[in-house]
């Protein structure tokens, strides 16, 4: 059984950790050796195999450090859970960061990614690191967005109990979890029907991501994940800026520089701009699509101090 730490809670979160009890045996990360990425390295420049090696290690530091609730249901399925990451002293109404991990769609879990917490905690910031279904499990677009607005009405709802203001929400990812980050912020207006206040989203962190898919994508990835034009429409969140968040900070490694993430990245903050938000394009010098996201959880790192301006912001 996966160790989680426990606060004292009632209601609503006490059956969900009832249920984790009961479930825990099924609620296990992925198997990095067995992403693709990983089995087939040299269709790829990036060491993969080294990331998730050090990932792994990241997080096992801080979940030593930082208190930490694991695998939270957000919905009925392995893959709909999530971890709380909580500053070292429990706060009251701190703003919460939701982070949405990359990997193509296809591979990638919320337990190899609990390292971006740390600087945020530092800062008094309450971390969410959520799951969500994955193509190989036959899932396609809209289900990974209905998991991540899912995993938003759980924050709302429940949130507090660690501390975290429910009206302070701002939501981040990287590569694949860039795309979910900017599909829920571009455009509020799903969040009525859901029972949350728009206001509640106070910004987005999309990182190292393509935002039209149409023109974008290795095989085996985006195509599997919106395999139809029409599809692929949908999922584009450059195509459906309404009413954004009013914050937005899209960052990218200055050397990704295939397909159109770049040019998206760029279109992304312009548009945004036009409809109002303040947003924020960050070209990340010397960094490659790892590294985006391992500057994510260093304090000292420009993409860091950007987002958690944003964060404090959201007061």
């Amino acid at each position: 059984m996966k160790s989680f730490t426990v606060r004292t809670l009632t209601g609503p979160t006490l059956l969900c950790l009832t249920a984790i009890v009961l479930a825990s045996s099924n609620s296990v990360a992925q198997d990095a050796s067995q992403y693709y990425t990983v089995q087939h390295p040299e269709q790829f420049r990036i060491n993969w195999k080294e990331f998730y090696r050090d990932a792994d290690a990241r997080t096992g530091a801080v979940r030593a450090r930082f208190p930490h609730t694991l695998d939270l249901p957000y919905g009925p399925d392995v893959k709909q859970r999530l971890d709380v990451y909580s500053p070292i002293r429990k706060p009251q109404h701190a703003p919460v960061f939701l982070f949405l991990h990359g990997g193509g769609f296809r591979e990638g879990d919320r337990a190899q990614y609990g390292y971006i917490s740390a600087p945020f905690a530092d800062k008094g910031v309450v971390t969410v690191v959520a799951s969500y279904h994955l193509t190989g499990s036959g899932s396609q677009y809209p289900v990974q967005v209905d998991d991540t607005r899912l995993a938003i009405k759980w924050i709302y709802q429940h949130i507090a109990e660690f501390g975290g203001d429910p009206n302070r929400i701002v939501v981040g990812g990287h590569s694949a979890g860039a795309i979910l980050a900017a599909d829920v912020g571009v455009n509020r207006g799903w969040m009525k029907a859901a029972g949350i206040p728009a206001e509640a989203l106070r910004g987005i962190a999309p990182i190292s991501g393509p935002y039209d898919l149409r023109t974008d994508g290795r095989p085996g990835e985006l195509d599997v994940y919106a395999p139809t034009l029409q599809a692929q429409e949908q999922a584009s969140p450059l195509l459906h800026i309404h009413d954004p968040a009013p914050n937005a900070v899209i960052a990218i490694g200055a050397e990704e520089t295939a397909g159109n993430t770049m040019s998206t990245s760029q279109d992304l903050a312009k548009r945004l701009k036009e409809a109002g938000a303040s947003a924020v394009f960050l070209s990340m010098a010397g960094k490659d699509h790892r590294g985006t996201v391992q500057a994510l959880g260093d304090e000292h790192s420009e993409l860091f101090k950007d987002v958690l301006a944003m964060v404090e912001k959201s007061t």
